[in-house]
């Protein structure tokens, strides 16, 4: 990789300036005729070749890393619960192990799919709201919802908590893998191209890319990195939950457990009406 940086910093920027000057500076470019378009050319391949070579496995590096980032994992049903089968999963990977609850309609296909970062707020002012109705209302309306087990505390005591990436991500990843959603996932448009329903959602903060340990590189699941891994990037709506900066529903969540941002979803994901939050059986999603 040194030497790959060295033609990165120094051979292409010469390459570019005087011919003379590559000479000395490289003497491998001593049997290049710049007069000779063709030669010229080769030198243009070689270069691109070289940097092709270069980053080729850093990329295919990231790539292994992100598909090692999840285990497969299989689901338990433990419950049906007025229309949903209510399922346990143990999501884990080299960032450890968190047992999800699983809400799937009892139907061919849902007709849409939420991903949960947590499955409750605790907030410094004593007040805290249980998720699990929230998703099981969803449920109940025709999504495919998967809710890992954590507590949002908010505020949050500094920028990076709430957001460990790798249990909302294999979370998603397990959503897409095993959920049959309505229109094969893809958003349904009009006739302007114009998008009037999503099929897929994520409610919680950004995350921290688990990929980069050094710092916290904020993403968002469904899209960013997803995008680069390509089969897990879905296009989708997002309800911001434990965000400092920019759009948040934490508080109002706090005050209503969820129902404005569940009718909001609703609309977007074309699911059955919701009037109010459901209650879940004793036992079940706990």
């Amino acid at each position: 990789m040194d030497e790959c940086n060295r033609l990165l910093t120094t051979v292409v920027p010469t390459f570019r300036a005087d011919p003379v000057e590559n000479r000395e500076v490289f003497p491998f470019l001593s049997v290049l005729d710049y007069h000779d378009s063709v030669e010229v050319l080769n030198m243009r391949l070689f270069v691109a070749a070289t940097l092709l070579v270069c980053y080729a496995p850093a990329g295919f590096a990231q790539d292994q890393s992100a598909e090692n980032l999840c285990n497969s994992a299989s689901a338990t049903t433990v419950d049906h619960d007025g229309g949903v089968v209510v399922q346990r999963v143990v999501l884990s990977g080299k960032w450890g192990s968190n047992e999800a609850t699983v809400y799937l309609p009892e139907k061919e296909i849902a007709n849409g799919a939420v991903v949960f970062s947590h499955s409750a707020i605790n907030a410094d002012t004593g007040a805290s709201v249980d998720l699990l109705p929230f998703a099981l209302t969803l449920a109940r309306a025709g999504a495919a919802v998967v809710v890992p087990r954590r507590t949002l505390t908010w505020p949050p005591p500094d920028r990076s908590a709430n957001r460990e990436g790798g249990v909302v991500i294999c979370a998603e990843h397990w959503l897409v893998d095993h959920a049959r959603v309505f229109n094969n996932g893809e958003p349904t448009v009009d006739e302007t191209n114009t998008v009037v329903r999503e099929e897929y959602a994520y409610v919680g903060p950004r995350l921290c890319n688990p990929a980069i340990a050094s710092d916290c590189h904020l993403e968002t699941p469904l899209a960013s990195e997803d995008c680069v891994r390509g089969h897990y990037c879905r296009h989708g709506v997002w309800v911001p939950v434990g965000e400092t900066e920019g759009g948040d529903n934490t508080r109002r969540i706090l005050s209503d457990r969820g129902l404005d941002s569940a009718r909001w979803l609703q609309r977007h994901l074309g699911l059955a009406q919701i009037v109010a939050l459901e209650s879940q059986k004793r036992g079940s999603g706990s």
